[in-house]
């Protein structure tokens, strides 16, 4: 059984309670968790179980280093997340920067404020998570992603714990830091399925939909190249990108053919699913026949992804640097003889 430490703090400051020691109080000690990207996934994974071991911690420097010193002493966990309250935040944040910097504006709870302090000549520490990943799902809250985890005791938890498991060499164990708000505007229900939604995400293996554009014209479909600069730079694709959160693969074509090229087109829908692997993530590729509107097609000033397109015939098999399985996808077409 897979193994989880949750931690939360107790009240500081002004605040008589701590919405982070409520939630890890109240949150169930067995999870059964389901694979959040079943639906995009090609191959079904099977469910996990999870045992959650739960842990409160004092707002100062003892309990700042607890989890580090368990970690240093031998104790493991699959994963690990430490939640605490952001007294300013609007919205609950996922932190996956550890910052390497004291900078206390009030004392802790022992009296301790220290101020214009670092705590190591290693730097920051990043959260070992594909975060941007898990956004492509909706959430039962509004969230965002974080790289500011304060200066005060939160902070110092989360670089403590990220520092430890890279001194001891751990790179997989998932270590985690959650803010969230008051009660007011989270409250523990919320909260608690969040919690819930973030576990699901940090057990399984992201997977990212991927829209690609298939436009035919004259016997031959259109293909363009990674400008220089860009993500895969130099490879061939379907032009195209990720689907957003609440919105349809047609409407994601649509809306990336005029960021990418300011060309308009309307869209059909998918004529099959391509998938491969990146190293952090799966990529779900929809390949969605798209009709031109737009008549001028050659202003390379409005592009912003891409520094040449070609058109191409099937039985055009000269060699072309594809990304992914976008070349997977023309061996499809000439197997059942698409031709848009």
């Amino acid at each position: 059984m897979a193994r989880i430490l949750i931690t939360g703090f107790e009240p500081f400051a002004d605040y008589h309670q701590n919405i982070s020691q409520i939630v890890v109080e109240q949150f169930p000690t067995l999870l059964r968790l389901d694979d959040p990207w079943s639906d995009l996934r090609q191959d079904l994974l099977e469910s996990i179980e999870l045992s959650v071991e739960k842990m409160v911690l004092s707002v100062d420097g003892e309990g700042a280093s607890k989890v580090s010193r368990l970690l240093n002493d031998g104790c493991k966990w699959d994963a690990i997340v430490h939640l605490g309250l952001c007294g300013s935040c609007e919205k609950t944040r996922i932190e996956t920067l550890a910052q390497n910097k004291i900078q206390m504006k009030i004392p802790d709870n022992s009296g301790r404020q220290i101020s214009g302090s670092i705590y190591s000549d290693l730097g920051d520490f990043k959260s070992n998570l594909p975060v941007n990943s898990w956004m492509n799902l909706s959430w039962p809250i509004d969230c965002e992603i974080s790289k500011d985890a304060g200066a005060f005791v939160c902070n110092e938890t989360f670089y403590h714990s990220l520092h430890t498991l890279d001194k001891i060499g751990d790179k997989q164990t998932r270590c985690l830091f959650v803010h969230l708000p008051v009660e007011e505007k989270c409250t523990i229900e919320e909260a608690s399925s969040f919690l819930s939604e973030v576990i699901q995400r940090m057990f399984f293996r992201p997977v990212v939909s991927v829209v690609g554009g298939l436009i035919w014209r004259n016997g031959c479909y259109l293909v363009g190249r990674r400008k220089g600069g860009e993500m895969h730079a130099g490879k061939w694709e379907f032009p195209g990108g990720k689907v957003e959160p609440n919105e349809s693969k047609i409407q994601a074509i649509e809306r990336e053919m005029m960021e990418e090229f300011s060309w308009q087109v309307s869209a059909s829908p998918s004529i099959g699913t391509w998938h491969h692997s990146l190293p952090d993530v799966d990529i779900a590729l929809h390949i969605m026949p798209l009709e031109l509107k737009s008549k001028n097609l050659d202003n390379q000033i409005a592009w912003t992804s891409h520094d040449s397109v070609s058109w191409r015939t099937l039985s055009d098999d000269t060699f072309l640097d594809w990304l992914g399985n976008d070349g997977m996808v023309v061996e499809w077409m000439r197997k059942n003889q698409y031709r848009g």
